[in-house]
């Protein structure tokens, strides 16, 4: 007998996983049907209710159509971070809104109105006296008491030979009991208001000299209208416009003009009048915020009052100020209020007759950011000034 040899038949491939040998029928059909992720991502598209996204893959659309849906699409899509952006850098920025009432109100307080001639003494009424103590701080004299030509230069012809007769202190001897008074002499060398006022109307009513107050300023001598003082009671205006304020026609008696202290920041050689519309509870600062008003000319001013609470009024009432002070009392506690008491303060270092105080303090209410409540605290006036 002879035996045939046997051979095995061996497939050459890849070496099944345990896995894959080890799955069912069921399982491989299951996995067959996930969707894969363009499946997805078409369905998405088809059922998205983004306007214009799915007809840009919509089957039954023309290249043109979907072309125009893709530029409408990205035209939008452009706008909406444009105007995004711009809200941002908006908001960024921090803007702030204030809204604004208007209410008609029936009446208002008529303002304080203070106005100065801008010459501070009148030259027919020095004296001998007058020019011997304070002629050096009119600018008319050096102190060895010798005149300053360039000063007598500038007054009227008319007036040289008269000042220049009082400036003679050849036989003169001055009074043992004489005494600088600033606020008298400021009040008897100054322009009075009964020769300056020649007319004088409020709402068509007239009105003297009678109706204004004096204060003094770094211009002298001046008048405040409506100030509420002097047992003057305080104004009331029903409407704005011509006829329904202060009319006032002054005289500024300009051949009495005397140069005095010559030309600086505050003061001038020339002629008129300084005017302030100001609050009744704030002293004038005349020399900083008033303007000017030339003669010769009618001049017409409106004002417009703001109120502007930036904090709470103090629950506690102010402590009284110290007994020097009393007679200069402002009735409100500010930094004008401080001011006006410093300058005010008796005793003070003297600067051309008015008193500056190189250390004031004055006594006033204010409300510290820092600290509930209110604080009585001390505030200098050279922290604003």
């Amino acid at each position: 007998m002879v035996k045939a040899p046997i051979s095995e038949t061996v497939a050459m491939g890849p070496p099944l996983k345990e896995s894959d040998s080890q799955e069912t029928p069921v399982q491989k059909k299951s996995r067959s049907l996930e969707p894969t992720l363009k499946e997805i991502t078409v369905d998405f598209i088809m059922r998205t209710k983004v306007h214009g996204l799915k007809f840009i893959f919509f089957p039954d659309k023309s290249k043109l159509q979907r072309v125009i849906w893709i530029m409408a699409f990205f035209l939008c899509i452009s706008l909406l971070c444009t105007l995004s952006w711009n809200r941002i850098l908006y908001l960024m920025s921090y803007p702030a809104i204030t809204k604004i009432y208007m209410v008609w109100a029936h009446n208002m307080s008529f303002p304080a109105v203070t106005f100065c001639n801008k010459n501070m003494f009148l030259m027919s009424a020095l004296t001998k006296d007058d020019l011997y103590h304070s002629g050096y701080w009119m600018d008319l004299m050096y102190p060895n008491h010798t005149v300053v030509e360039q000063s007598v230069s500038l007054l009227r012809d008319s007036h040289i030979q008269g000042l220049l007769n009082l400036l003679d202190f050849k036989n003169y001897t001055p009074p043992p009991d004489f005494s600088t008074n600033t606020t008298e002499m400021m009040g008897r060398l100054g322009h009075q208001l009964e020769d300056m006022l020649l007319e004088c109307r409020f709402r068509g009513d007239p009105c003297t000299y009678k109706n204004f107050s004096t204060i003094y300023t770094r211009y002298g001598k001046c008048y405040t209208f409506n100030s509420g003082k002097d047992g003057n009671p305080l104004l009331t205006t029903l409407k704005g416009g011509t006829g329904n304020g202060l009319e006032i026609m002054l005289d500024i008696q300009q051949d009495e003009y005397l140069p005095v202290w010559g030309e600086t920041d505050e003061t001038s050689y020339e002629a008129g009048i300084k005017v302030q519309i100001h609050s009744q509870d704030e002293p004038p600062f005349i020399d900083q915020l008033g303007f000017g008003v030339a003669p010769g000319f009618q001049t017409f001013v409106s004002c417009q009052q703001q109120l502007v609470p930036n904090v709470q009024p103090p629950p506690l009432r102010p402590r009284p100020f110290p007994a020097p002070l009393h007679s200069v009392f402002v009735p409100k506690s500010s930094p004008a209020s401080a001011h006006y008491l410093c300058v005010s303060e008796p005793g003070a270092k003297s600067d051309r007759w008015f008193t500056l105080s190189g250390k004031c303090a004055v006594k006033v209410l204010y409300k510290h950011p820092g600290v509930q409540g209110t604080n009585l605290g001390i505030i200098a006036a050279k922290e604003y000034w």
